[in-house]
């Protein structure tokens, strides 16, 4: 999406060889306009889709989230990252790790608002992969099912992309970034 990889360009900081840093424009300060080009970008691709919600885990992946659940027309479900399990039967957890925060958590949600639900997940990056795997694994918890993943911007130096894409998952990324450049303040996009 040349928008956003205009904006990356513009906005982003390449803090070290692994972490770029958008917090102007993506997750602490939010550019509407760009959000609803991202919005409108993931309902273009997903339009033909059979799914039933989206979900996203937070917080940074809550503004495009949000833009294309209002462009798709469908419900959003925002996993939470709760620091202790749950007894209550109400929720579903799975067990995850940060590794960007190198901390521990639960990806936790209601039961009933994803169960037996076709699933689209909607992120700011994707790095690992661990994420989203994390997020199968607490859906298929409840009998539902992981139709797609949109990714705001994609780690290519980092193996989540291709581990996701060998596995057969469904993957659209809208930035693909290469190479991050501390010394020079550039990053690379493939």
């Amino acid at each position: 999406m040349k928008e956003l990889e205009e904006k990356i360009k513009l906005l982003g900081i390449p803090r070290t060889t692994e972490i770029s840093d958008v917090s102007a424009f993506l997750n602490q300060q939010v550019d509407p306009h760009l959000m609803k080009a991202i919005g409108d970008d993931f309902a273009a691709h997903y339009n033909d889709y059979d799914f039933d919600t989206i979900v996203t885990v937070e917080s940074s992946g809550i503004a495009p989230a949000v833009f294309a659940s209002l462009a798709l027309d469908k419900p959003l479900v925002i996993l939470k990252k709760d620091e202790r399990e749950r007894d209550d039967a109400v929720f579903v957890q799975q067990p995850s790790y940060s590794f960007t925060k190198g901390n521990h958590y639960y990806l936790t949600t209601k039961s009933d608002l994803i169960q037996g639900k076709k699933v689209i997940l909607i992120d700011d990056f994707l790095a690992q992969g661990s994420v989203v795997m994390n997020v199968e694994a607490l859906l298929r918890k409840v009998d539902a099912e992981l139709v797609a993943i949109g990714i705001c911007i994609a780690k290519d130096y980092q193996p989540g992309f291709q581990i996701l894409s060998e596995k057969g998952y469904d993957v659209y990324c809208q930035a693909h970034i290469t190479k991050l450049d501390p010394e020079t303040q550039t990053i690379y996009f493939g």
